[in-house]
């Protein structure tokens, strides 16, 4: 039976959703950054709610996996937008105050947001063609991409002249307008077997049979290498609004900046479009290289102060993003194509598990050396761009296991 999943209104949909995401988390970043200096600090605020609503994560996969997509996609939203009127109400609190609501209220949208992941991949595996789902994934990766550059074009554009709150009350009316537009998306339906039910026996079940899975599907290191993608990721993305501060500390450059960030992520996005559709040897060649290359930006970013103009300093620091987007896909499509349908959602859930907290770690570790080394930011980049070199690793060990089978 031919599935197909109607483009236009999934797509305006999402693609909304990923807007409102986007200017929600430069807005955050930016948040953070006028009360936090420390890069450990910082790297906890940012990650810590996405760390506790991960440990949740096993759970709603498991969940996502037994029921409605559609229903799922179509609360989250509705919850999303309501979320975000919460920030602006705590403005006025003092400091510490103000941290421990924001991280709380955080806490509720990632929570959210780990529900939204794994259902628009379950519902994208229930209602497309198998052969079209690198597509569709392709697809939703330079919606992710184009729903960057344009929230953080629109952030440094107007920063210096609109309030903070403004931007929270506009991620609100885009998830409204998002929701909208959903109820024209038909409903996915769920397989007869999946019988909505939950006990932490089921889920320690689940557990032993995801991790089976990863193991079992020969997808253990393709797996790790998205895992360690997602890493390095937290580790990095949440300290880019940090080392923009550094570098201009009133954000009188901030537009030259953003430029050349939103450049580079364009290129990354029209690399990520030609990188899907080369044939399979070459694609993995071509994934290497950009791994490669992620690492050394990644690597220069950290180091990189005044001595660059604004534009190269910020085409230098959005190459980190445009760098990662074919990677992103190549991993991730990778991975979806060999896990079984009725394990999506859990698969998905059990690598945000993992990849979150094992950022947390790193980020605990690394402050350790806070005080003790020249650049601690530099740090983190540096941990970052090692992250990418294992993970290129992996791809090739994964090349050779497949070439093996």
């Amino acid at each position: 039976m031919k599935k197909e999943i109607p483009t236009l209104p999934f797509n305006s949909s999402q693609g909304m959703i990923m807007l409102a995401a986007s200017i929600y988390s430069v807005a955050l970043s930016f948040i953070v950054q006028e009360y936090v200096s420390s890069p450990a600090v910082n790297s906890l605020v940012n990650n810590i709610s996405v760390a506790v609503s991960v440990a949740f994560a096993l759970a709603i996969g498991s969940f996502v996996d037994q029921h409605g997509a559609w229903r799922i996609l179509f609360f989250t939203t509705l919850l999303s937008g309501i979320a975000c009127l919460l920030p602006p109400l705590i403005f006025d609190l003092d400091k510490v105050a103000f941290i421990g609501v924001l991280i709380v209220v955080d806490i509720v949208i990632s929570v959210i947001s780990e529900f939204d992941n794994a259902a628009r991949t379950v519902y994208i595996v229930r209602k497309e063609n198998r052969e079209a789902i690198p597509l569709v994934q392709q697809g939703i990766s330079s919606l992710n991409s184009i729903a960057s550059i344009v929230g953080y074009l629109l952030v440094f554009v107007t920063l210096s002249f609109v309030a903070l709150p403004n931007y929270l009350y506009l991620c609100a009316a885009l998830y409204l307008l998002a929701l909208l537009i959903w109820l024209r998306v038909p409903a996915d339906q769920v397989a007869v077997d999946s019988k909505p039910s939950f006990s932490f026996s089921i889920l320690a079940r689940d557990i032993r049979e995801s991790s089976r899975i990863v193991f079992k599907e020969g997808i253990a290191l393709i797996f790790a290498a998205e895992v360690l993608f997602t890493c390095r990721n937290q580790l990095v993305m949440s300290l880019v609004i940090l080392k923009i501060g550094r570098y201009d500390p009133k954000f009188k450059s901030i537009l030259v900046i953003g430029l050349g960030i939103i450049l580079a992520v364009a290129v990354g996005a029209s690399l990520n479009r030609a990188v899907v559709s080369l044939p399979a040897g070459l694609k993995k060649l071509s994934v290497l290289a950009l791994i490669v290359l992620s690492a050394g930006v990644t690597y220069l970013s950290g180091g990189a102060g005044r001595q660059l103009s604004p534009f190269v300093f910020g085409l230098l620091l959005g190459s980190i993003f445009g760098t990662g987007i074919p990677v992103y896909t190549y991993l991730e499509t990778s991975r979806i194509m060999k896990t079984p349908a009725a394990y999506q959602g859990r698969s998905t859930a059990l690598l945000r598990f993992v990849g979150i907290f094992l950022t947390l770690i790193m980020a605990m570790f690394l402050g350790f050396f806070e005080g003790r080394v020249k650049s601690s930011v530099a740090l983190y980049f540096s941990a970052g761009a090692i992250i990418l070199l294992v993970i290129f690793c992996l791809v090739l060990l994964q090349s050779g296991h497949e070439k093996n089978a």
